[in-house]
């Protein structure tokens, strides 16, 4: 009744259709048009088109697409050649969309397998997430939305398990203040804060992936002794970018301290490129982590920032035993 084949150049505006489509059918008001399919997807160059496939009916009309492929490796210094994702799945709504999203599903299981790959997960990879970075929901971090019943239940269905509950969180800047005691004060007094606009990215993987975004980092210094004692990115679409909001940021953390002292500088550090942040006019900053996460939950509540979305990392070994998050 259906069958696969391979994306086409001239198939741009059916992904665009079936995206909008399948995520209007769950309630969801993400978008991906034409042209941020060619400026932000096709245009990565670890795309390959045999990773994006596409159902097709009897009347030779597109019904579904899935896209997958490798994802980032665990210090981000490329692309792993062990852990894959299914960065995408849309379907057209209809009788007969759970066929169809399964023959996608398998289709792609049994082509990352015959590529080597020992685990896959979705939607996206988390924080080695390669594609739709400012696009999809919860910007492919978060794997789905909790109440995407649809999707959750064609990923189970073909044996994939949720492995990790993960969290959006978001700052409202037009009311934030920074905190201030006297903790806060001593750190003001002993650290200066540094930032680099449009600087070169750590490594090639990163470069790639947020190459249709703009990033800025902040660098926490010691004064005395001088030393660097912290740094936290953030990146937002290119403001060129009709029909993504560069308005709404997206914050990095790096690994938080261990003392209390060192805690309190990066506090210090993350209000200030907080309080640069809004005299920019940015209205939003987001960040996604995992629910376990407790220090850096305690660190985002302190900030003022609050719990807007949950999701549920889904994940399938085709290697018992291997995952890309243990």
């Amino acid at each position: 009744m259906w069958s696969i084949r391979a994306f086409l150049n001239t198939d741009t505006p059916v992904l665009a259709k079936l995206w909008g489509l399948h995520h209007a059918s769950i309630h969801s008001l993400a978008a991906c048009p034409v042209h941020i399919w060619d400026t932000c997807v096709l245009s990565k160059p670890f795309f390959n088109a045999n990773e994006l496939i596409l159902a097709i009916d009897h009347l030779n009309n597109p019904v579904g697409f899935a896209h997958f492929g490798f994802v980032g490796n665990r210090d981000l210094q490329g692309q792993s050649r062990d852990h894959a994702a299914i960065h995408r799945i849309c379907v057209s709504p209809g009788p007969g969309e759970d066929a169809i999203a399964a023959m996608l599903l398998s289709h792609a299981d049994s082509q990352l397998k015959s590529l080597g790959a020992k685990s896959c997960s979705a939607l996206g990879g988390g924080d080695r997430s390669g594609f739709y970075l400012g696009i999809a929901d919860g910007d492919n971090l978060m794997g789905l939305f909790a109440n995407d019943f649809k999707t959750q239940r064609w990923l189970t269905d073909a044996g994939y398990v949720p492995v990790r509950p993960t969290e959006c969180w978001e700052l409202d800047l037009s009311v934030f203040r920074p905190p201030m005691d006297r903790m806060q004060i001593q750190a003001r007094r002993t650290c200066t804060i540094g930032r680099m606009l449009d600087e070169d990215y750590d490594h090639w993987w990163t470069s790639t992936v947020l190459g249709h975004c703009e990033q800025t980092r902040f660098h926490l210094m010691i004064k005395s002794p001088p030393a660097l004692a912290g740094i936290v990115s953030y990146w937002y679409p290119d403001p060129s970018i009709v029909g993504l909001d560069s308005s709404v940021v997206r914050m990095v953390l790096s690994d938080l301290p261990e003392t209390d002292e060192a805690q309190e500088q990066y506090t210090y550090l993350l209000a200030e490129s907080l309080r640069q942040l809004q005299q920019e006019r940015k209205r939003i900053v987001r960040i996604v982590a995992s629910a376990d996460q407790q220090r850096i939950v305690t660190l985002l509540h302190r900030l003022g920032f609050r719990s807007m979305e949950h999701g549920l990392l889904f994940e399938k070994a085709y290697d018992s035993g291997v995952s890309a998050f243990g």
